[in-house]
């Protein structure tokens, strides 16, 4: 075994050893957000069904505007990882200064929007749901709006390390501003009684901390890169402009994909707030599962983008095929390692029999799914993304979000009267598209031509 997972992943560029030291970070990292996750939102499910619901609701919308800056950080992470495989440090320096410069006014001029319009924007698109769940939406809509500023600052020193190749360094912010924010939330939520304005005082304060913290990690003169005011001050259209290429179709495709999911919240909301809840409470375990999974498309990015960098690409191919073989591993250890610890993990919810019920349904449609189709699905698009191919992996993205989650998840759930299951089956059928999509392109060779030079 250990014969043939060296023959996967040794190479002229990298050897075992040094894949799974990058891995293991990534996967703690993952997974200690989504526990964090999982924690702060059953302390959130345990003050009312009404505070999870508001949460669930205002997500997709959030997650929409946060979009935009998570595409600058998502392109300067590929560009990072080209110039650390052309071994070019002063490009890497000026890489990371635009993303300094740029991520954080993205994220102003989006948190002014959503403060603005927080009240017209929860009214109207979720009008139907009861008052009490309207008002702690648009209480955290704000909060989080707020808060996005401090986490784009942090974004930006993140997604540097993570295209060098140092998962410490995001492993060690990652630990930082997720503890603090569990420990805010224990605080704010379960002792001082704060509900949602809890739930927002924890984000806004864990997030300024690890914001100030990668700065730091980024600017000092102990740091391993040592950016300097000029790098971020003085403009390279060069660097700019490419990360911009490779972050724009991902930051539409983001948008485009959040909106989809706020469209699919506006049909589970007519189903009940039980469903809404339920819902809730089941993404928020999904993530645990796919937590260590999810984690080798990030490793993806960095490998892949560092062969594309270094002129290897056919090295950048095989990569590809053994970042999915991992990933599909992963995907069923953490399956067999997850399924049978749900009682325990769902009494944290303190959720009602009849939302109990409704979850597990859910689990079972994915469980049977995900070991197929999540992995290839999740996996490609990032491969294809450090290679420069972003418009590809982005527009048919989109086209199925809405085709089939948005599309096919509301003919189940509503005229063929399936509820909240059939939203689930939607993505699953969504996911096995995708799959066979994405192993079509890369299995050719036009995502390798998208490299710059």
């Amino acid at each position: 075994m250990i014969q043939y997972i060296s023959q996967k992943f040794d190479s002229s560029l990298f050897h075992t050893k040094q894949i799974f030291s990058m891995l293991s970070p990534l996967i703690m990292d993952s997974f200690f957000v989504c526990a964090i996750g999982v924690l702060t939102t059953a302390m959130i499910s345990s003050s009312s069904q009404e505070s999870v619901s508001a949460v669930s609701l205002v997500s997709p919308l959030y997650l929409m505007v946060y979009a935009v800056y998570n595409a600058v950080s998502a392109g300067g992470t590929v560009v990072v990882a080209q110039f650390k495989g052309k071994g070019d440090e002063e490009q890497i320096k000026k890489a990371a200064g635009q993303m300094i410069l740029v991520t954080p006014l993205s994220a102003i001029f989006a948190c002014l929007l959503l403060v603005l319009f927080a009240d017209p924007l929860v009214h109207i698109l979720f009008g139907g749901v009861e008052e009490a769940v309207l008002d702690k939406a648009e209480q955290y809509l704000i909060g989080i709006a707020i808060s996005m500023i401090f986490l784009a600052v942090y974004m930006s020193g993140f997604a540097v390390f993570r295209g060098l190749g140092e998962t410490k360094c995001c492993l060690h912010l990652t630990i930082l501003i997720n503890l603090l924010h569990f420990v805010a939330s224990f605080v704010f939520i379960n002792m001082m009684h704060l509900d949602i304005l809890g739930s927002v005082l924890s984000l806004n304060l864990a997030r300024l901390v690890g914001g100030g913290a990668a700065m730091w990690m980024l600017l000092s003169p102990k740091s391993i890169l040592r950016v300097r005011p000029k790098h971020i001050f003085h403009p390279d259209k060069k660097i700019m402009g490419e990360i911009f290429r490779i972050g724009i179709p991902y930051g539409m495709e983001q948008i485009f994909m959040n909106g989809g999911s706020m469209l699919v919240q506006i049909y589970i909301a007519k189903l009940g707030t039980v469903s809404v809840a339920a819902n809730a409470v089941a993404n928020s375990v999904f993530s645990l599962l796919y937590s260590a999974p999810s984690a080798v498309a990030t490793l993806g990015v960095t490998v892949v983008g560092q062969c594309i960098g270094a002129g290897e690409k056919e090295l950048a191919r095989r990569y590809g095929k053994s970042m999915v073989w991992l990933c599909t591993a992963l995907t069923v250890a953490s399956l067999a390692i997850g399924l049978p610890l749900m009682p325990l993990i769902l009494k944290m919810y303190q959720a009602p029999e009849n939302t109990v019920s409704i979850i597990y349904s859910i689990l079972a449609i994915t469980a049977i799914c995900m070991p197929f189709f999540w992995p290839s699905a999740n996996t490609l698009p990032s491969i294809m993304r450090s290679a420069g191919d972003a418009s590809y992996p982005s527009y048919f993205s989109l086209a199925t979000m809405w085709v089939i989650r948005v599309g096919l998840g509301y003919l189940l759930a509503i005229p063929l009267q399936l509820g909240i299951q059939g939203v689930w089956i939607g993505m699953c059928a969504e996911w096995a598209v995708k799959t066979l999509a994405f192993w079509f392109r890369f299995r050719g060779d036009k995502w390798l031509l998208h490299a710059s030079q």
